[in-house]
C-alpha cells in the first residue's frame, strides 16, 4: 500500500494528529467544543468520524495524489487563529496589503507623469528639431531652404546601409518662430508666435481645445487666425473672435500685425500656454523678409518604439544630414523637465524596495509567532518522523499563502482606485508646479507583474533564513511545551 517506510510515517503521523485534534476537540471543556451535545449522547459519532480520517487520511495521499505536507498545509489555512497569533497575522496582512497599495500607486503615478509631461512637450515640439546649430525654438531664427534637406535620398542611403529598421515611420512639418508682444487696453504680454502649414499636427491642439476651432490655413492666402491658450485670454481679457494687435521688433523697426482669435485650447502645461500663439507660417515669412522657400526649420514627430530612444533617432538623422544642420532631440531644449522626470524613476526604486522590506519583515515575525504556536505540534511531527524540509515546506507555504493574500487585496483595492483616478480625475494639482491639472495615472503592466513577483521572491527568501530554528527544536522539549 505504502511505496516506502516515508510515506507510512506521515500518513501515521497525520492520523494521530487528526485524532488526537478531533479528540481535544469532543472534550466537554472544550469552549470551541460543538460537538459536545453529541458526545454525551452517543459515543459512537467520535469513534465513526476517527475511523473515516484514519481510512481517509490513509487512502487519500494515493487515489488524489496529495501529499501529506499539502493535508497539513490546508489544515493550517483552514484553521482560525487563535491567542495572541491572530492580531499578529492581521496586522501582518493589513501591512501587506498597505505596502502592495503605495508600490502600485507610485508606479501607476509615476509613469503617469512621464508619459503625461512628454505628452505636452512633444505635442508642443515634436520629438527632434531640425535646423542650424545655434538655433533655439524661442529666439530670432536663422532660416533654412525646404531643398536644404533631401528626405527621400535620406531615407535610400538608410536603406542601404542596412540601418533601414532603426529608421522608423517619421512626420515632418515645417515651422518658424517669432517673439512678439500682444497689447490691449489694459495689458501688455510677451509671446512666441509659432508659424505653421497645412501639413502642421494638430492632433494635440485638438484634445486641449476648448473654444472655437483649429486655425485653416489656405493655399493661396496668409490666414489671420491665430490659437491661444485660455491663460492668455485670461490675462488679457480676450474672447473667441477678438481682433488681436501684436508687435514685433525687427531691429530698429517696430512691426504691427492683426489676428483674429479662432480657438482657445488648455493644455494644463503653464511654462507654454503662457507664451505659445499658433498661426500661420507665412507671416513670420513676410515679418523676417524670407521668401516662400524659407523657413525656421523642421520637426520631426516619430511613432512605435523610436519616441523612447529619440537620441539614436537623431543620430541616425545627423549621419545624413548637411554639415552645418544638426538635429536635436526636443529633452535637449527641456532639461530641467526631463531630468525631473528621469529622477522620479529612482524615488520608485526606492519606494518598491522600501515597501517589499517592510512586507518581508512583517512576514518573518509572522513566521516566528507560528514556530512557537506550533511549537507543540512540530515536536510531534519530528518525533512521528517527518523531515525537517517537509515541516519548514509547510510553514514557508503559510507565509507565502498571507503575503499572496495581502498582494492580492492590495492589487484590487489599489488598481480599482488607480481606475478611477484615471477615468474620473479626484485629487488635483497646481499646473504651475506640476505641470499638469490632476494626478495622471498609467498602467505599466511589465512593472506591476514584476513588483508583485519581485515581492514574493523577497519574502521567500527572506523566511528562508529563520525556518532553520524549526530544526533546532527538540523533540522531547517541544512535545512538552506548553
Amino acid at each position: 500500500m505504502f511505496s516506502d517506510s516515508t510515506d507510512y510515517c506521515h500518513c501515521c503521523l497525520v492520523v494521530e494528529l487528526l485524532n488526537c485534534l478531533i479528540v481535544d476537540d469532543l472534550r466537554p471543556n472544550n469552549p470551541e467544543n460543538k460537538f459536545a451535545k453529541i458526545q454525551k449522547k452517543n459515543d459512537f459519532v467520535k469513534f465513526f468520524q476517527i475511523s473515516i480520517l484514519n481510512l481517509f487520511c490513509i487512502f487519500a495521499p494515493k487515489k488524489t495524489g496529495m501529499s501529506v505536507e499539502r493535508l497539513i498545509f490546508n489544515r493550517f489555512v483552514r484553521q482560525k487563529n487563535t491567542g495572541y497569533t491572530r492580531p499578529i497575522v492581521r496586522i501582518a496582512t493589513f501591512g501587506v496589503v498597505l505596502s502592495c497599495m503605495v508600490m502600485i500607486f507610485s508606479i501607476c503615478i509615476s509613469f503617469g507623469f512621464k508619459n503625461e509631461v512628454s505628452r505636452q512637450v512633444f505635442g508642443f515640439s515634436g520629438h527632434l528639431r531640425m535646423g542650424y546649430y545655434q538655433m533655439s525654438s524661442a529666439d530670432v531664427q536663422e532660416p533654412i531652404r525646404r531643398d536644404a534637406v533631401d528626405w527621400e535620398a535620406m531615407r535610400m542611403s538608410v536603406e542601404k546601409t542596412g540601418r533601414a529598421p532603426s529608421l522608423q515611420p517619421f512626420h515632418k512639418q515645417a515651422y518658424a518662430t517669432q517673439i512678439g508682444l500682444i497689447k490691449t487696453d489694459v495689458y501688455n504680454h510677451g509671446v512666441t508666435l509659432k508659424g505653421v502649414e497645412q501639413d502642421y499636427d494638430f492632433s494635440f491642439f485638438e484634445s486641449c481645445l476648448i473654444e472655437g476651432n483649429i486655425p485653416y490655413f489656405s493655399d493661396t492666402a496668409t490666414s489671420n487666425e491665430v490659437l491661444i491658450s485660455r491663460i492668455l485670454a485670461k490675462k488679457l481679457y480676450l474672447q473667441l473672435g477678438d481682433r488681436l494687435r501684436t508687435y514685433f521688433v525687427d531691429g530698429n523697426d517696430v512691426r504691427a500685425r492683426a489676428f483674429d482669435i479662432c480657438g482657445i485650447y488648455e493644455s494644463g502645461f503653464t511654462t507654454f500656454d503662457e507664451k505659445m500663439m499658433i498661426g500661420d507660417l507665412r507671416h513670420i515669412q513676410r515679418l523676417n523678409g524670407w521668401d516662400t522657400n524659407e523657413i525656421g526649420g523642421f520637426e520631426i514627430i516619430l511613432s512605435g518604439s523610436a519616441i523612447n530612444n529619440l537620441n539614436q533617432q537623431a543620430g541616425i538623422f545627423n549621419n545624413f544630414l548637411p554639415l552645418d544642420l544638426v538635429t536635436i532631440p526636443i529633452t535637449s531644449d527641456h532639461p530641467e523637465i526631463f531630468n525631473w522626470l528621469d529622477l522620479m524613476d529612482m524615488n520608485v526604486i526606492v519606494i518598491l524596495v522600501i515597501m517589499a522590506l517592510v512586507i518581508a519583515i512583517s512576514l518573518i515575525s509572522v513566521f516566528m509567532v507560528m514556530i512557537i504556536e506550533k511549537t507543540n505540534e512540530i515536536g510531534v511531527y519530528k518525533t512521528m518522523g517527518m523531515s525537517l524540509a517537509t515541516l519548514r515546506r509547510i510553514f514557508v507555504w503559510k507565509v507565502m499563502y498571507i503575503a499572496g493574500k495581502g498582494l492580492l487585496v492590495g492589487n484590487s483595492l489599489a488598481l480599482a482606485l488607480c481606475w478611477i483616478q484615471k477615468n474620473y480625475p479626484l485629487i488635483t494639482l497646481d499646473p504651475s508646479t506640476y505641470y499638469i491639472k490632476h494626478i495622471p495615472i498609467h498602467f505599466e503592466w511589465s512593472w506591476l507583474i514584476f513588483c508583485n513577483v519581485g515581492t514574493l521572491a523577497i519574502v521567500l527568501l527572506a523566511v528562508l533564513l529563520p525556518s532553520i530554528a524549526i530544526g533546532k527544536i527538540r523533540e522531547a522539549e517541544a512535545v512538552k511545551f506548553n
